[in-house]
């Protein structure tokens, strides 16, 4: 008699700025982030502007996501973190050497085990760069992303734009009219050109949605994708990314989730 093997099961990342847990009214959002991203039944959940407070360990208890990893930044107990259901072999979290107007920034580093193929030999980062100036954000990225590092998912808030998500008109009303009004930078768009035309790393929710722009694409308030998850496949690698999507946290925070679901080729 023949007997199927069991299928190996889809991975899933997800990435949010969670807002310091806090929402625009200034109430907790702990728990209304636990009602959204739970369904998504991820298997990473990387964050920014995380506190290391009893905020973020409801939110992981909420996921099930039992191993976790902080990055603070410089020494307090607010930065990056990961949560995942793989145990967490190995942690690193690397600040910045600099200190631009917009404060310190820093980019935490993981590799995971169990039993679960996507792991193995892969490694995951979370950062969220400067929010005021490219120049800053370029040299961030420069400080604590190099080829030797071998990151294959790298996930979070980039606060960097991207020139094909939008339209000549949404741009021109939305995108720079927006940050002119508000007296912002105006758009630019080398740290993603860097990310992928220079290193080599692929946009997951661009290559998987090309044709989406404009508010279809947007992750912020101001209209605009800034939040990312960028990949670079393993040699020969043997799973494939099957989605990427944005998840609206209803204002949760002020910013929308993403998420990539990963899947074994063997499946196709």
């Amino acid at each position: 008699m023949a007997f199927d093997l069991p299928a190996t099961p889809d991975f899933r990342v997800g990435t949010v700025n969670v807002h310091v847990f806090i929402n625009s009214t200034g109430n907790s959002n702990v728990k209304a982030l636990a009602s959204i991203l739970g369904p998504l039944n991820l298997d990473v959940l990387a964050v920014e502007e995380a506190n290391n407070n009893k905020d973020w360990k409801f939110l992981c208890d909420e996921l099930s996501l039992t191993h976790t990893a902080f990055g603070a930044i410089h020494g307090s107990s607010y930065g990056n973190a990961i949560a995942s259901r793989h145990p967490i072999v190995e942690h690193y979290s690397q600040s910045s050497s600099t200190n631009p107007v917009g404060g310190y920034r820093a980019m935490l580093q993981c590799r995971f085990g169990g039993d679960h193929p996507f792991v193995q030999n892969r490694r995951f980062a979370v950062t969220h760069l400067d929010h005021l100036n490219e120049d800053d954000r370029l040299t961030q990225i420069k400080e604590f992303y190099s080829l030797n590092h071998n990151i294959n998912v790298l996930a979070g808030d980039m606060n960097s734009l991207t020139q094909s998500d939008y339209s000549d008109k949404y741009f021109h009303e939305v995108v720079a009219g927006k940050r002119e009004r508000f007296r912002r930078e105006m758009p630019r768009f080398e740290l993603t050109q860097l990310l992928t035309n220079t290193w080599g790393l692929q946009d997951a929710f661009q290559y998987l949605n090309p044709t989406l722009k404009d508010e279809q694409v947007a992750t912020c308030r101001y209209g605009t994708r800034i939040d990312y998850i960028f990949l670079r496949p393993l040699s020969n690698d043997e799973w494939v990314l099957k989605e990427c999507f944005i998840v609206d946290t209803h204002q949760a925070t002020d910013h929308n989730a993403v998420v990539a679901t990963f899947q074994h080729k063997s499946k196709y």
